[in-house]
């Protein structure tokens, strides 16, 4: 439970220095780049979804999942992960001249050539992040991460700069993917071989089958929206959709991608042991319910203010599909636990088996393109309730976990954040007309920064207080042993009494 803990601790870091510098790169090129911009560049990312899932996105995890590791497993991957990003180069490289006649917009041709590139970035870190990932050395990872994503800012704001057009957001990626592989390849001091055996090429091929084709049926709910939102409603509606899937997902990747990650790699070891993958399961759902629900629904109830302030008013046409965005973001927390406990038993084929079913909710889709950006927004967040309400289901079958239980979780967090958000919304009535976004905005964060702990204190006043000792004890420990650095060489003991981590709070 300790190394859980310490493991969510660093991928959480890295998740939040990379919010930072993703959330600074996405408000200034927001505000300098149009939102037609962002719908070229999601047609760059419609037509490149299938390839990176393929050869950058799936292969990597089977040395994860697998109980024993050798030289071979890896270069095998290494090998077929290129294979496949060179056929993928070359086609896309012979037909991005037809691919964007077919969008009609000829423009994309030498967008998608150059992004096409990238294939080779993400097919080359697919090994060494595995490895660290197997070895749960999360505070490589998190640096990792945070690297890739501030020096992937920095080269996006400046291209933006000089060129306003969408070639920032490809000068961002590329930026970003190849200080990740370069980095991962250090950490995890490997260098690319090709040596290896058909026999381990196989022995990781039922695993890497089963998860590329969840992959796929993972990125098809993301990838069919984007290519009807982009041919029924135009680019600017698919910059504007973009945009508020971006806001969601960052926020996810923050505040609960952590945890899934490490759900992850914890299940691959421990998943014969129930009792303790309950413990796991239920220590952390709570948790990433008391961080998550609170911002997403929080952000929910200030987005019309938000909005304006922080992207600039060319985006307010935006704001209603951010909030649905952010209301299908709820799930997340349970979600990423399920997804990893699901990969960590071995089991991916039930996962594509999930989003295949999800997927039947598609059949709506085309008529929502048709209507507005707002219905394709719904029928979304119905997909992806629907694969949320399986992979509970399934979750339970192979645990033992009930979905009760699962649902339970973080219903206290859940609860007083809706409270939460419903005095927001009340505050904001009663602001005067003639303030400004900003005013309104700053009182109703602060509105919302002290309502939220004290109706959680109402609505679980035991919990609360649990995690608030948990806090100060752990503070106090961190001051005293910095107090008391110099103490050790004149024997006194070490203070252990504090639990290790948020993860054991019961």
């Amino acid at each position: 439970m300790k190394s859980a803990g310490k493991a969510a601790a660093w991928s959480a870091l890295g998740s939040w220095l990379g919010l930072l510098g993703g959330l600074v790169s996405l408000v200034v090129i927001a505000r300098l780049l149009d939102p037609s911009d962002f719908g070229l560049y999601g047609f760059v990312l419609v037509t490149l979804i299938i390839p990176e899932t393929i050869a950058c996105n799936s292969l990597g995890e089977a040395l994860v999942q697998r109980p024993t590791l050798t030289r071979g497993h890896s270069n095998s991957i290494f090998v077929i992960s290129m294979v496949l990003a060179a056929i993928f180069f070359l086609i896309v490289i012979i037909f991005a001249p037809m691919i964007s006649a077919g969008y009609g917009h000829s423009e994309l041709t030498p967008y998608l050539r150059v992004m096409a590139a990238g294939l080779f970035l993400g097919a080359a870190t697919a090994v060494p992040s595995g490895h660290l990932m197997r070895e749960m050395k999360f505070k490589e990872v998190a640096l990792v991460d945070a690297a890739g994503t501030i020096v992937g800012a920095v080269v996006g704001i400046a291209l933006a700069f000089l060129w306003r057009d969408a070639w920032a957001l490809i000068g961002m990626e590329l930026a970003r993917r190849l200080v990740r592989m370069l980095a991962f390849s250090w950490f995890a001091r490997w260098l690319p071989g090709i040596r290896m055996s058909l026999k381990e090429a196989n022995d990781l091929m039922r695993f890497n089958i089963a998860l590329t084709g969840y992959r796929l049926a993972a990125v098809a709910e993301v990838a069919i929206p984007r290519l009807l939102v982009g041919m029924f409603l135009g680019p600017a509606a698919l910059g504007m959709f973009n945009l508020a899937l971006r806001v969601q997902e960052q926020a996810s990747t923050a505040l609960i991608a952590p945890f899934g990650s490490v759900s992850y790699a914890i299940a691959s070891r421990i998943h014969t042991d129930k009792e303790a993958l309950h413990r796991i399961l239920n220590a952390g759902l709570r948790l990433a319910g008391l961080i998550a629900y609170p911002a997403l629904i929080g952000a929910i109830a200030i987005a019309p203010f938000a909005v304006p302030f922080v992207f600039g008013e060319k985006w307010v046409p935006a704001t209603l599909a951010i909030q649905i965005s952010l209301i299908n973001g709820l799930r997340r927390p349970s979600t990423a636990f399920n997804g990893g406990i699901i990969k960590g038993i071995g089991r991916p084929d039930l996962l594509l088996k999930t989003f295949l079913i999800s997927l039947l909710t598609y059949v709506l889709m085309p008529f929502a393109a048709m209507h507005s950006l707002a219905a394709v927004m719904w029928v979304l967040t119905l997909n992806r309730t629907v694969a949320w309400l399986f992979t509970c289901w399934v979750v339970q079958r192979k645990t033992d976990f009930s979905i009760y239980k699962q649902l339970a979780a973080g219903s206290s967090a859940l609860f007083a954040s809706i409270a939460m958000a419903l005095i927001v919304w009340g505050t904001s009535l009663y602001l005067p007309t003639d303030w400004g976004n900003v005013s309104k905005l700053m009182i109703l964060v602060v509105v919302g920064m002290v309502t939220y702990p004290a109706c959680l204190f109402v609505i679980a006043p035991r919990m609360s207080w649990r995690y608030l000792n948990l806090l100060i004890t752990h503070g106090w420990r961190q001051v005293s042993k910095r107090l008391n650095r110099g103490s050790t060489d004149r024997g006194t003991p070490p203070d252990d009494a504090a639990p290790a981590s948020l993860l054991d709070v019961k």
